[in-house]
This record gives structure tokens, sequence and C-alpha cells, in this order.
């Protein structure tokens, strides 16, 4: 009777296992794909570009009449351009990863004594120069610092004084609008020789396969954000050291809302309202929706423990140290759900993560 109550229990697991395995194998991963690229990562795309070229637009008009009414302008449009980033972090995979992107974007931490050493030891700054540089103290951080490393009348000032700052932030403006259009190209559209077409064909099941892009896109977005954006900042990654001046898009204090983004960027591609998402692909997995009610949860903490810090990061970090803590460990328990339990649902094998700024 021991035996046969084994076997019996045996067949169990294996008829659930194989009806499991059928239903995620009936799953079109192909169309998932294809609702992704159309439905989240093009549009994100397109975005981020407009806001780069309303960027490059707002930097032309500010040095036509430099005022500070038009400076605070700027800044503003720097704001809405970095959080349009925010938008597309999770989409840096594959190929445009391979061409580094998103150092090409937005590399940080922003380097200010670089930058004025720049402007000091230069007798003249055209594009050529600005070319020639380090996207380190380029991209949207460079144009950050430039914008925002002081207050407005300050900063005005330093720029109708200095034709090498204007010429500065000129060409690094223009430079990232071309950039972006670059990311751009590199995406296209549905179409023959893109990348979104390739990445839609791309069916392998291993690590290189564009679901597993798409997913560790998505977990190095959480990572990312636990480990480099709050964890070492506040000193909560394997030391207690607290270092305000490495987080991200500190000098506009624009540091929380990237996050909320990432976090919106990721939410829609796992509960794509407009087609296929991850939760679907969970749920013709595993037949219920608890797992997926698990992580809307997660994310809906997530957002609060932003919502709960009262100041800019910057300054959270040493007045409001519990509400930091409590973000950073709301990140960490949504990477568990991501690298654990959804990973093991739908057998993705996780990849090394950028934890270097953006």
């Amino acid at each position: 009777m021991r035996n046969l109550s084994i076997l019996f229990l045996s067949f169990l697991l294996f008829t659930c296992n194989s009806s499991d395995d059928n239903t995620k194998a009936s799953f079109k991963v192909d169309l998932l794909l294809t609702d992704v690229v159309n439905q989240n990562i093009l549009p994100a795309v397109d975005y981020f570009v407009s806001e780069s070229v309303n960027l490059n637009t707002a930097v032309e008009t500010y040095l036509a009449a430099s005022t500070e009414f038009n400076l605070e302008a700027l800044r503003v449009q720097w704001q809405v351009s970095a959080k349009a980033y925010g938008n597309i972090y999770a989409f840096n995979i594959g190929d445009v990863r391979g061409q580094f992107m998103h150092q090409a974007l937005f590399n940080w931490p922003t380097l200010p004594t670089a930058i004025e050493n720049i402007l000091i030891n230069n007798e003249v700054v055209d594009e050529a120069l600005v070319l020639r540089l380090s996207p380190q103290i380029k991209t949207l951080s460079g144009l950050e610092y430039l914008l925002f490393g002081d207050d407005l009348a300050t900063v005005n000032a330093a720029f109708v004084s200095s034709e090498k700052r204007r010429n500065y932030l000129k060409y690094t403006a223009l430079e990232l609008k071309t950039q972006s259009e670059r990311l751009q190209g590199i995406w296209g559209t549905v179409n023959s020789g893109a990348y979104a077409s390739t990445f839609i064909a791309n069916q392998e099941t291993g690590i290189k396969g564009s679901f597993n892009l798409l997913y560790n896109g998505l977990f190095n977005l959480i990572d990312n954000a636990k480990i480099t954006k709050i964890g070492k900042p506040a000193g909560l990654e394997n030391s207690d050291n607290v270092n305000p001046e490495i987080s991200q898009a500190y000098f506009s204090h624009t540091s929380l809302a990237i996050i909320e983004n990432n976090i919106k960027s990721l939410e829609a591609v796992y509960f794509n309202p407009n087609g296929l998402g991850i939760s679907d692909y969970v749920y013709a997995t595993i037949d219920n929706d608890e797992l997926n009610n698990a992580v809307e949860a997660k994310i809906a903490e997530v957002y609060a423990a932003i919502d709960a810090i009262p100041t800019n990061f910057y300054t959270a970090i040493t007045s409001n140290p519990e509400e930091v803590e409590n973000l950073h460990e709301k990140l960490g328990e949504l990477g568990v759900l991501f690298s654990v339990d959804v990973r093991s649902i739908l057998s993705i094998i996780i990849t090394t993560t950028d934890n270097d700024g953006d």
C-alpha cells in the first residue's frame, strides 16, 4: 500500500507538472514581445527623444536670451527629460546595451571638478572639444551640474560671463539630442533591419533570448535602484559610509522622481494594460494570480516608500534615514520576487547587472 501511495503521488505530481509545462509552452512569447515593443519600448524611446529635442531647443532659447526666466524654464525641461530617461532604462538590453547607449545618455555620478577643469584649461570650448570628452562629464549628468550647480541667479551669472560655459552647455545638449536619436535609430520601427524586429523574432530560450533579456532589464532596474541609487549613497550596501554626492540627479533633487519613473516602466511591462504582459505569462504557467498579486502589492509598497520621504533624497539620507532605509528594503523585497519567485516560474536566467550608474 505504501508503494502504491508513493506511485500515485508521483503520478499526480508528474501530471500537474506536465500540465503546467504544456500551458507554458502554449503561451505565445513572441506576441508578448510584440506588444511590449510596440506599446512600451518604442513609445518610451520616442518620448525620450522628443524631450531631448525639447531640451536642446530650451538651451537654444536660453542662449539667445540668457535671463533667469529662460534658465528656470530650461531647468524644468531638464527634469522632464531626465524623468523621460527613467522610462527607458529597463530597455538598456541587447544591441542597445552592446552600443553603450546608457553611458552616452545619462552617465553618473557627475564630476563637477572635471567639468570646471575643462573650462579652465581650454582657451576655446567648441563642438570638436566636447565630442572628445568623456561621457561622464557630458550627457544628462553634465547638463544637470551646469544648470543646477548653484542657485538660479549665480548659475545665470556664470553663463552670462563665460562664453566657454555657454558653449559647453550648447554642445553637450546638442550631443544628447544626437545620441537620443541614435538610440531611436537602433530600435527603429518593426521592419526589416531594425532591432525591434530582430528582438521580436528572437525566440531563443537561453540567456540570449529576447524574453530573458527583457526580464533581466527589469531586474537590473530594481537592483540598480536598490544598490546604486539608494543603498550606496545612504550607506546601506556593505558599508555604513554615507555619501550623498554619488546619488543620481542630486543637484536638481530629481533622484526619487527618476526612480518612480523606473518603477512605472517596470509596472507597465509586467501588467501591460493594453496587451500581453509578464503577468499574463505567469498566469498561463501557474493558472492563478497569487504571484501577480504579490508583485502588484510590492510595487505599491515601493511607491508608498518613495512618497513617505518628505524631502529630496540628498537631504533625506541624513534627515530621514528610516524612510530611506524603508525604500531600500522595499526595493530589495521587490527584487526577491523577481530574482526568485517569478524567475523560477518562468525559468529565467539572471545575468550580471549594472550597478555603476545609469
